[in-house]
């Protein structure tokens, strides 16, 4: 629109001039023109007019340039608008992204905390657990032991002397048979000293491969644990043999007084001459647990389960004639067997124990 008006105000300018100069000199322009139609007169005419269009239209080019020129600014500032934005909306996402990192940090520092936490743990537990595995090691090897120990004499093997381990007491030798006999006690030649005090009932003594007693707590230990039959045999001087089975044979314990509990039923050839000590005490020459107003066990009698004393004694003193001297009755007897001639005194004794058999 500007550039119209502009053209028209030229035009105009230069319609003016040409009248003017009409006007002036008539004549003369009359000749001029026809004589010569681009005179120097024409020409210093529109000289000015020319210039000043070619003005116009080099301002008119540049207004043009400028124009372009403001539009390509215009575009690129609104291209650069929209950069402005996008590089606004990446901060903003870059700044999430950042606060997501510093969380994720924080959450991986607190995860870093809780994994060396959960180390220290799985390390104390695995310590407790090797302590608990050394533990069952032991546990399971006493149980082994215990399952696999020779508690009694074995009912298939052959004979001889076996360690036995009985629960709640130290390992120990005895003679075995081989049918499944344990001896508890032995005699034959009348070389250990049978006439003792209660300890070493209780404990045992003699020589397991010679004459012995096994223990009182041993015997109390055995047949607490499990029935056992009791198996004993006797022998005198002119070499005839006799015996006795009891099928329920059990001994109390010491607070007991090792009280001879039971018997069972009898069967054998002896005689049944151990019935009367039946849940009788047993009593030694410092321990009295009889009802005779004597300790019955004096005067070598040797330890038993004595009432008001005995029928039989098995632990008395060994003479090797097969008699007692001097009218004493202090000998090993089996009433039943020697007619109850109490001044007859076996030599040889072996009283043997197994687990009965049902």
């Amino acid at each position: 629109m500007f550039r119209i008006m502009e053209t028209a105000r030229l035009i105009l300018i230069l319609s003016l001039s040409i009248s003017t100069s009409l006007a002036k000199d008539p004549q003369r322009s009359s000749d001029q023109n026809v004589g010569i139609p681009c005179s120097a007169h024409r020409i210093w005419v529109w000289r000015p007019i020319l210039d000043r269009f070619a003005k116009v239209n080099s301002s008119e080019e540049l207004k043009n340039q400028v124009q372009g020129m403001s539009e390509t600014i215009k575009e690129l500032q609104t291209r650069i608008g929209h950069k402005d934005e996008l590089l606004l909306l990446q901060a903003g996402q870059i700044k999430d992204q950042s606060a997501r990192l510093n969380v994720l940090a924080k959450n991986m520092k607190v995860l870093r905390s809780e994994w060396l936490s959960a180390q220290d743990e799985i390390k104390n537990k695995d310590i407790q657990i090797q302590l608990g595995a050394a533990k069952i090691k032991h546990l399971s090897d006493e149980l082994l032991s215990q399952c696999s120990r020779q508690d009694t004499c074995p009912t298939d093997g052959k004979g001889g002397i076996y360690k036995l381990k009985i629960r709640g007491l130290a390992a120990f030798e005895a003679p075995c048979s081989s049918n499944g006999w344990l001896t508890i006690q032995k005699r034959y030649d009348g070389s250990e000293n049978f006439d003792r005090g209660w300890k070493d009932y209780k404990d045992g003594f003699g020589r397991v491969r010679g004459e012995f007693f096994i223990g009182l707590e041993k015997v109390h230990h055995m047949t607490r644990q499990r029935s056992h039959e009791l198996y004993i045999k006797l022998g005198k001087i002119d070499g005839t043999t006799s015996h006795a089975h009891y099928d329920d044979f059990e001994l109390g314990g010491e607070s007991e007084s090792y009280e001879l509990k039971s018997l069972g039923r009898y069967n054998g050839t002896a005689g049944d001459s151990l019935r009367p000590h039946e849940r009788k005490k047993f009593t030694t020459n410092d321990r009295d647990n009889d009802a005779y107003r004597f300790n019955c066990a004096a005067d070598e009698y040797g330890g038993w389960w004595y009432y008001d004393c005995a029928k039989s004694m098995l632990n008395g003193k060994f003479y090797k004639e097969g008699r007692s001297r001097n009218g004493k009755t202090n000998g090993i007897m089996w009433g039943s067997w020697h007619n109850n001639d109490w001044t007859y005194s076996l030599t040889f004794v072996e009283m043997m124990i197994r687990p009965r058999i049902n």
